[in-house]
């Protein structure tokens, strides 16, 4: 997810993106080695907006990765049905932050987690495509992230402001977690990716 384009430049190839990844592990690495632990929540928040966005274009939420508009024509009102469902209230989510993300993909687990025999073909697919995932795992992960999230807010946006000793105690742990949550998100959108019946059941293209 990039959101100023004009100073830095993007991937313009999956190899590109792939040696992007590979040199941010490995720097988030380096960082939890020698204690710079201030680098590797960036490197954590990066990687989890990423992978949200990874997740909700497997599951046709998004029908273009850089875009985020819910869905398209074919299935935006199950969506937000979904999502209203959820959330117990009836609004459309704005798919631009990292909690929106997370309550979004939260939503399509909750609709998962249910019997389903709606006449539906894109529910009917993505539910069939949710339950060969580990969603437990996955729903901890993403309800702990909004505690996580709390944290790194609090330590980019007032770390001057904290006493310095408390500030320190748990910054190596969760630079560790960050990076566990952004993995797990990860390994449920690439399962989740390979059912490409999801989008094509909406017309949109499998291939970013």
């Amino acid at each position: 997810m990039i959101f100023i384009s004009n100073l830095i430049n993007e991937s313009k190839t999956g190899s590109d993106k792939q040696e992007t990844y590979r040199t941010l592990l490995s720097r988030h690495k380096l960082a939890m080695k020698h204690g710079f632990y201030f680098e590797a929540l960036l490197i954590d928040y990066a990687m989890l907006e990423d992978r949200l966005v990874a997740f909700l274009w497997a599951a046709g939420v998004l029908n273009d990765a850089d875009k985020f508009g819910l869905g398209n024509r074919r299935n935006k009102s199950q969506l937000r049905q979904l999502y209203t469902a959820y959330k117990g209230e009836d609004k459309t989510p704005v798919l631009r932050n990292i909690s929106a993300k997370a309550d979004m993909i939260l939503a399509l687990i909750s609709f998962a987690e249910k019997d389903h025999c709606e006449d539906d073909r894109y529910l009917s697919s993505l539910y069939n495509g949710l339950r060969k995932l580990d969603l437990e795992t996955l729903k901890g992960a993403l309800l702990a992230l909004d505690t996580w999230r709390e944290y790194r807010n609090e330590v980019i946006h007032g770390a001057m402001t904290k006493n310095v000793y408390s500030l320190n105690d748990k910054l190596e742990e969760n630079a560790a977690a960050g990076l566990a949550y952004a993995r797990t998100i990860d390994n449920e959108s690439k399962k989740l990716k390979r059912r490409t019946y999801i989008r094509r059941s909406v017309n949109m293209p499998v291939k970013k």
